[in-house]
């Protein structure tokens, strides 16, 4: 019996689907990025962040391990700063859009991979 860790995140059979989420997920908040002004140079430590959602990635989830699977996503208040949106309701609104859209995506692909299985 495979867990549920083992079924989600490292099934190699799964592999593709967990790529094209990230890349999907990256290019979408990269655009809502954009669209709030903040500068590309400023975009790296987030979009790191959005391609690592469906990795165990020790610098983006606080428990070591992705926990997408269960509807989890990282907290997206410490990745925009008061440097990259000084506006405290506008870096409020982002970072809520960033983590709808996060965990939207997070429950399309374990819906995807559940439903295969």
């Amino acid at each position: 019996i495979e867990s549920m860790h083992h079924l989600f995140v490292m099934c190699s059979h799964f592999h593709e689907w967990r790529r094209d989420a990230a890349e999907e997920v990256e290019t979408r908040t990269e655009r809502k990025l954009m669209e709030a002004g903040i500068p590309v140079e400023e975009q790296r430590t987030i979009l790191c962040a959005a391609k690592s959602l469906f990795n165990d990635d020790p610098s983006v989830w606080p428990l070591k391990i992705t926990q997408f699977y269960v509807g989890q996503v990282p907290s997206t208040q410490d990745l925009i700063t008061s440097v990259m949106l000084p506006d405290g309701i506008k870096r409020w609104r982002l970072s809520s859009h960033i983590a709808s859209e996060w965990h939207t995506s997070a429950i399309r692909l374990a819906g995807r991979i559940f439903g295969s299985v």
